[in-house]
């Protein structure tokens, strides 16, 4: 797994506009004008690269987009945006974690 040069996060929005349409249900159009918000990121949500190179990545507060041709974007509320080239056997985990915390 290799880490793309680093960009602003509205090109890497822009270029991934068709695959976060389909993960986040807006139109393209309105991610490439207005980006990303505050409400699409979740304390209950992160994402974890691996590969067998022995390269680990956790990233808090974000999400993926993965195109086999373009490799994989992670995007974070407060780390920023990443873009990766996958090689092979390489991992890309989106965890969701629903918590139920009972008091009393």
């Amino acid at each position: 797994m290799q880490i793309k040069p680093l960009r602003s996060p509205m090109d890497v929005v822009r270029d991934w506009a068709e695959e976060l349409s389909t993960k986040l249900g807006r139109s393209v159009q309105e991610l490439r004008e207005r980006g990303l918000g505050a409400r699409d990121f979740s304390h209950a949500r992160r994402v974890e690269l691996r590969s067998r190179s022995g390269f680990f990545m956790a990233v808090p507060l974000s999400f993926c987009v993965i195109d086999a041709t373009k490799g994989v974007a992670v995007f974070s509320e407060h780390d920023g945006y990443f873009e990766f080239r996958l090689e092979e056997d390489d991992e890309v985990t989106e965890i969701v974690e629903d918590r139920y915390v009972h008091e009393g």
